[in-house]
């Protein structure tokens, strides 16, 4: 386990946008988002409600898709807000978190860490690879060189350490035998902030008029939020979780709420990432106005 480190803030207030944007196209909104459990509060029959259309990929491919205008707002890795090549604005009302241990980014080795040379990385998502560097950082005083491999069948039998992230994390989980030292990226953040983590988060590209859609994803939200167990029960046999462990995922490991420890710890995460030349540059962070 991680040593505890004494807390670090950050300011968390964002800058709020002007009201004058160019108006969307009344025909509908497409929302982009991930298909994995984690996602299924956010947008659990958001495509019943009129007018929105839902597309869905991995997390490191939604970006490319918000720039290129093939969605109109999207739940983007955190890290994407300061990479992308356009500027963009994060929409409050919703994302993927943890305040504590998420269960499903999680380092596997066979080696103690001090050991490792190399880590296989599944790069399906650019934040979690992001937040490994930085934990390794301050852990280590070193990062390890990563290697990004097809993750979708699980860690392969030659790999000595890999970040797996997602539903792959339970439903090929390799293992305490073969993987006997592990380690939660969101359990270790947490020791070393004192904040939450905050994954993933709705953004859209700035100027945009959203019309009534954030308002809309924040019903849907509250209104998913209240039937976990139904959501778990019905989802989670789809991804293959045992029906418990689904339950208990969605409605008490992760959390869903932006507030302002959770946009405190997204600028405080992003100027870590400056310092270890992760991303160009910090924006400062713009908040769509709801």
């Amino acid at each position: 386990m991680l040593e505890s480190v004494g807390p670090r803030r950050a300011i968390a207030r964002g800058v709020l946008l002007g009201n004058q944007m160019p108006k969307a196209d009344n025909s509908g909104h497409r929302v982009g988002a991930v298909s994995y459990l984690n996602a299924r509060p956010l947008i659990e029959d958001l495509e019943a409600r009129p007018g929105v259309s839902l597309v869905t990929d991995v997390p490191s491919r939604l970006l490319r898709r918000l720039v290129d205008g093939g969605v109109d707002l999207a739940l983007c890795p955190v890290i994407d807000y300061q990479r992308s090549i356009v500027p963009l604005s994060v929409i409050p009302v919703g994302g993927i978190g943890s305040d504590g241990p998420t269960l499903t980014v999680r380092l596997f080795s066979r080696r103690p860490l001090p050991e490792l040379e190399a880590i296989a990385v599944d790069d399906d998502s650019h934040t979690s690879v992001a937040l490994l560097q930085f934990i390794l950082q301050h852990r280590l005083g070193r990062i390890p060189h990563l290697r990004p491999f097809d993750a979708g069948a699980g860690i392969e039998p030659h790999h000595d350490a890999a970040l797996l992230i997602g539903d792959k994390v339970v439903t090929a989980d390799p293992g305490d035998d073969d993987y006997p030292f592990q380690l939660d990226l969101g359990g270790a953040w947490q020791e070393i902030t004192g904040l939450p983590f905050v994954f993933a988060v709705w953004m859209a590209r700035t100027g945009v008029d959203l019309g009534s859609l954030p308002t809309v994803l924040a019903q849907q939200l509250t209104l998913n939020l209240a039937r976990i167990p139904e959501i778990a029960a019905r989802c989670g046999n789809i991804a293959g979780w045992p029906a418990r462990l689904a339950e208990q995922y969605l409605g008490e490991i992760l959390q869903y709420r932006i507030g302002d420890r959770e946009l405190e710890a997204m600028q405080l995460f992003w100027s870590h990432c400056l310092r270890l030349g992760l991303t160009p540059t910090q924006r400062p962070l713009k908040l769509y106005p709801v």
